[in-house]
């Protein structure tokens, strides 16, 4: 009976082994080599010296990740302050934002003046505004990703321009 047993055991080693793989190449319609064990018309038979083992790759970075959380970005104007009184006779105003958390590389920020933009977008939160008139000024940050689409947007703050008058 241990002849049967041990006879039953070499069998199932001998046939769980795996039998050599065949590999196949052909050319695609761009002239470059593809190679695969499943033959395709026209494939010739690939001749191996050794058998061929291949580590295991982990696949998972390519399947988009749906339970990953997107970054929520917040933008805000940290000078002037909201309802601040400047007094500058130039019109010359330094406005100075925040992104967090930090923006990544391809981020830009756009300054608005009144509702509108002021210069091109840029990868700095720092802003000059020069030769403004007295009076009220509104202003506002857009942060926008590499592919130009606004993700995030500071509240507007407003601040208050006076300049010396002429006629004193």
């Amino acid at each position: 009976m241990n002849w049967a047993i041990s006879g039953l055991c070499l069998l199932m080693a001998f046939i769980t082994l795996p039998s050599e793989a065949k590999i196949y190449r052909w050319k695609d319609k761009n002239g470059n080599w593809v190679y695969s064990d499943t033959p395709k018309k026209g494939a010739q038979q690939v001749k191996l010296n050794k058998p061929l083992v291949m580590p295991s790759t982990n696949t998972d970075i390519l399947q988009p990740n749906l339970n990953q959380k997107s970054i929520s970005y917040q933008a805000k104007i940290t000078s002037p302050s909201h309802e601040q009184t400047i007094r500058e006779n130039t019109g010359t105003v330094y406005v100075t934002g925040q992104v967090i958390p930090s923006f990544h590389k391809g981020f830009t920020v756009q300054l608005f003046h009144n509702g509108t933009a002021v210069g091109s977008r840029q990868s700095s939160t720092s802003f000059v505004l020069k030769s403004l008139v007295r009076g009220e000024h509104r202003i506002k940050m857009a942060v926008f990703n590499p592919q130009g689409k606004s993700i995030a947007t500071s509240q507007e703050h407003t601040f208050y321009l006076h300049k010396a008058s002429v006629s004193q």
